[in-house]
């Protein structure tokens, strides 16, 4: 069911807070993905990670690329203590030659833990024009 008003603004809060951080190099973006049971599945080959260690490292080393990440919509739906938001946005590239705004969505799910929303699992994909599947 589609997520009440106080969880949506504290949903969309959290991710304002983690794409501001995951755009700021030496942010501290690592601690919102501290949860225990946290994975990210990220939009490229290989990069599946699980467990608060691997998944802060993760964050810490995408906060330090310098993209910027902007989230543009956001819906936001909730079941008892679990939470999920599809977030449709865009990574700004700014490497080597390349500058470019890719189109980014990124499924999340969210725990309540100690009253307070926590990333529980982050599925990022970069949609394309023509699908290969």
């Amino acid at each position: 069911m589609i997520a009440d008003d106080q969880t949506r603004q504290a949903i969309e809060q959290l991710i304002a807070t983690t794409y501001a951080g995951m755009s700021t190099p030496g942010s501290d973006v690592a601690e919102l993905f501290g949860a225990d049971d946290i994975a990210i599945a990220g939009s490229g080959m290989n990069e599946l990670w699980t467990g608060p260690e691997m998944c802060m490292g993760a964050a810490t080393v995408v906060a330090s690329m310098g993209l910027r990440w902007t989230a543009e919509q956001v819906t936001v739906w909730r079941q008892g203590d679990t939470a999920w938001a599809q977030i449709l946005g865009s990574v700004h590239v700014v490497r080597d030659e390349t500058d470019e705004l890719v189109p980014y969505w990124t499924t999340g799910v969210f725990g309540l833990q100690d009253d307070q929303w926590r990333w529980l699992y982050w599925g990022g994909a970069e949609p394309q024009e023509f699908a290969k599947v």
